[in-house]
């Protein structure tokens, strides 16, 4: 005859299965957030299932807000870089949502660097939505990877209150003599200005053959203060 285990070894036997449950490793999660914080094709593979149908429909736009969590926008962004496919467009309305959104471009740089793979530039425009607001779309090209140049680029500080048009028209300035230029920007609203500005200077020399793109990356200042470096480059059109 089989004795029928004790109240106090059955409770026993659970704690230690939900004790053991509690404390095993998820392998799935931990791989996944590795994925993440690599950029890597694995988690690329896992997306492009959702932005190739979403492409095939004819959209290729991506609406960034002041709440948009830059490196999930990345991981986007770097995935449509790898693929056969045009980056994807971000839409931006007021500064904390351009903020957002070109943290999320050089966090994508950022990833593509690691892997050795392509790279991303950005040309900032104007478009007057429904709602009678104005947005900025961020149209994204994928470019050869090089650094030429960076150390001769003229450097122009960004604040929040930097008057973008005068901004633009020095960059227009500087793009119709050829010198490159670097913004440096620290904040939403100084980045707000440098990409409002770069938009207006496109817009200047547009009659002019020539078109202007960006390169961002984070970049230290003052000692441990990080700022948005935007290398500026002129090309024919």
């Amino acid at each position: 005859r089989v004795r029928a285990p004790s109240l106090a070894a059955v409770q026993h036997l659970r704690w230690s299965e939900a004790s053991m449950s509690a404390n095993a490793p998820n392998d799935e999660p931990e791989t996944a957030a590795s994925d993440l914080a690599r950029g890597s094709k694995t988690q690329d593979e896992h997306m492009s299932r959702t932005f190739f149908a979403r492409i095939e429909r004819g959209n290729n736009l991506t609406k960034c807000g002041a709440k948009t969590n830059p490196r999930d926008t990345a991981m986007l962004i770097a995935a449509q870089a790898r693929a056969c496919v045009d980056c994807p467009t971000l839409q931006v309305v007021g500064p904390q949502s351009t903020n957002q959104a070109m943290k999320a471009i050089a966090i994508a740089r950022t990833f593509l660097a690691k892997s050795g793979d392509t790279d991303i530039c950005v040309q900032p425009e104007f478009i007057h939505l429904e709602d009678g607001h104005t947005g900025i779309l961020l149209h994204m090209s994928k470019r050869a990877r090089r650094t030429s140049g960076e150390k001769e680029a003229q450097t122009l500080k960004v604040a929040s209150g930097t008057d973008s048009k005068v901004l633009g028209g020095a960059i227009s300035a500087f793009a119709r003599e050829g010198r490159r230029t670097t913004l440096i920007a620290i904040g939403a609203g100084s980045i707000n200005a440098a990409v409002k500005g770069l938009a207006i200077a496109r817009k200047n020399v547009e009659d002019e053959a020539i078109d202007l793109l960006c390169k961002p990356e984070f970049t230290e200042v003052n000692e441990g203060i990080t700022a948005l470096r935007l290398l500026l480059l002129v090309e024919q059109t």
